[in-house]
């Protein structure tokens, strides 16, 4: 019944007919099919399924595609083409099967009227407009200009599989149809969301909601009233003739209540079945147009899935893991445009290809060697911390890396950093150890061993010295340590004293705080028993990068009020007047949980909801304008 509305809604009597024959022809097999064999990334309902194949062929079932007078096998290409998206776009990789090659085989098997290219999977192909022909999607794939000013988990390379989702998210926007990407942490789900929206135009208005497990309906309906203005009657929109789209990003983290319901999801459910919803004071409705959603969901976290009422009016889309070839092309492009705007000598250039072949089947090894356990639950490896690696490689400049024993040398020290400082016990890192050496031999057979393995293998930002940040290997203990003991004078000239006794463990934690603080976007979460000088160290390790630190001071009845007031100083501080800022919380500042929640926001988005009344928000847009303007 769903599809007869529909169908009858096509104004092309031709459409209708060939229409009603495909849907009787593919469907029913489809879904016999499908109700025993495939596993999906997030359950999805057969008429949800169906709709979106609807929505797929409004976009692309257009007067350019299809003119009136067409043969009937263009409509049967275009339908085939949605229907593979429709019912395979949710398909993903399991740790045992990839299900979108399983139901590639299937499809090619059961159906032979339209022929698909023999090499790959029926999802590796796009349909040509006017050739009506199935092209590979890497002939879409945009070139990637290397900017050297970009933090590089905001870079985005595109490979094949972003190319497709974004190809999808462009056509079922523009018809203001609402689009999830499901897909585990690291896949770059909210990259390539972000990436959208920077690329569009005047008229779209973008309000990110970040949820959490605290997120209420009451505070998602007061971040999503915000940017709307009253028209005539009940009728709310976005201001003027701008379109508004609400960015939900980890839709499935509020808490589940005691009858399984969620709260936001009903709220949202509400707003896209009936377009209003009730005004909380007054009681009245609200009628809201012009709005249209986009979300992102993580199946492996929160309340693993959502609701199917509200799943349903979503066309779901799966980003899985990219393939090895995939993470070879993004990582190369990036240290090869690296090198090349650097103007490095051309031994080091050769080496980027076996370095990023080393790096990849490193992190593979990691990955397989140490798995998450209850005790060791931060064991997870996946995208950024390959981006680490490589934010560490990026930072070197032409004084160090000379030849290709230092780039070799330099990668297995970010190694050791990323991943070997995850590690806890002694037996975790001596595997550790000895891998990363094993790897530095396999791939680099003809370097110097003995160049390779000689100790110490630091790199710091003052290895040159305090107050020239450079990224430089450090020479010896001794220089090392004189470098710190001077700066621990330097600071207790002016702050209250620390007596520090800088031995060897101690000098390797400033450096490898450094590190992280000298990176942009670099948070740590320093671990360990008490008094073994966490805080000190940071204060050390922050006054040799020249910034300063804030903390909190807790007091009777500290709240989450009082924290937002202390955070907005220290916007104020950090962003107005740009002066570079620590901000050091011990676990012993936490009151409750909600503290986090903020903390959380402030990390993930730098955007806490609320945190400046709207005057004042005036006067920081002023305070900072001719900045920008300069």
């Amino acid at each position: 019944p769903p599809v007869q509305s529909w169908i009858d809604r096509r104004e092309v009597q031709s459409e209708k007919a060939n229409l009603i024959i495909l849907f009787e022809r593919y469907i029913p097999p489809i879904l016999d099919c499908l109700r025993i064999r495939f596993k999906k990334i997030t359950p999805i309902t057969e008429s949800s399924m169906i709709q979106m194949l609807c929505y797929l062929l409004e976009v692309l079932l257009t007067p350019e595609n299809t003119p009136p007078d067409c043969p009937k096998e263009w409509y049967e290409i275009y339908f085939v083409f949605a229907a593979v998206w429709a019912f395979g776009g949710a398909m993903f990789q399991d740790q045992l099967v990839d299900y979108r090659v399983e139901f590639s085989k299937w499809w090619v098997n059961d159906f032979k009227t339209i022929k698909f290219p023999s090499q790959g999977t029926v999802f590796d192909y796009y349909l040509d407009n006017e050739t009506k022909k199935f092209v590979p999607w890497t002939e879409r794939v945009p070139k990637f200009e290397f900017d050297p000013e970009m933090p590089l988990q905001a870079v985005m390379v595109h490979t094949a599989e972003t190319t497709r989702i974004r190809f999808f998210l462009d056509l079922l926007m523009d018809k203001t149809r609402p689009v999830m990407l499901v897909g585990n942490a690291g896949t770059g789900k909210t990259v390539l969301v972000g990436d959208k929206f920077a690329s569009m135009d005047e008229d779209y208005m973008v309000t990110t909601i970040p949820f959490n497990n605290y997120t209420t309906s009451a505070m998602l309906q007061a971040v999503m009233e915000k940017p709307l203005e009253k028209k005539a009657g009940r009728n709310y929109g976005p201001p003027g003739t701008k379109k508004l789209i609400y960015f939900i990003d980890d839709m499935n983290m509020p808490e589940v209540d005691t009858y399984g319901t969620v709260q936001p999801h009903t709220l949202l459910r509400q707003h896209l079945d009936y377009q209003h919803w009730y005004d909380r004071a007054k009681l009245t409705l609200k009628e809201v147009s012009n709005v249209q959603y986009v979300s992102c969901m993580n199946p492996t976290a929160g309340s693993f899935t959502i609701n199917p009422r509200l799943l349903r009016h979503f066309c779901v889309f799966a980003c899985s893991f990219p393939g090895m070839g995939a993470l070879q092309h993004i990582y190369q492009s990036i240290l090869s445009g690296y090198l090349a705007t650097a103007n490095f000598s051309t031994h080091v250039g050769r080496t980027a290809e076996k370095l990023v072949t080393a790096a990849l089947s490193l992190h593979q090894k990691v990955a397989q060697t140490f798995l998450p356990t209850a005790v060791k639950f931060h064991y997870i490896f996946n995208l950024r911390d390959l981006s680490n690696i490589f934010q560490g490689i990026l930072f070197a400049g032409t004084d160090c890396l000379k030849a290709p024993v230092d780039l070799v040398r330099l990668w297995v020290h970010e190694g050791s950093r990323v991943y070997g400082d995850k590690l806890i016990d002694d037996k975790d890192m001596e595997t550790f150890a000895k891998m990363k050496h094993e790897f530095a031999k396999k791939f680099f057979e003809d370097m110097d061993d003995e160049a390779l393995r000689a100790e110490p293998l630091i790199y710091c930002h003052f290895a040159a010295g305090i107050g020239e940040p450079k990224y430089l290997a450090v020479p010896s203990w001794p220089s090392l340590s004189k470098t710190l003991e001077e700066a621990l004078e330097g600071y207790n000239e002016v702050n209250a004293v620390m007596n520090l006794v800088l031995f060897e463990d101690a000098l390797l934690h400033v450096c490898r705080i450094n590190r992280i603080l000298e990176s942009p976007r670099g948070n740590a979460l320093l671990v360990g028993v008490g008094g073994s000088g966490k805080q000190s160290l940071t204060r050390l390790a922050a006054s040799v990068s020249g910034l300063e630190v804030f903390q909190i001071t807790l007091r009777k009845g500290y709240s989450i009020t009082d924290l937002k007031a202390d955070l907005a100083g220290l916007y104020m501080k950090a962003g107005v007047k740009n002066v570079g800022t620590v901000f050091l919380l011990t676990d012993a500042q936490v009151p409750e949980e909600h503290f986090l929640v903020i903390v959380n926001d402030l990390l993930a988005s730098g955007e806490v909801p609320e945190l400046f009344p709207d005057d004042e928000v005036e006067n920081i847009i002023n305070a900072l304008r001719n900045e920008v303007k300069g």
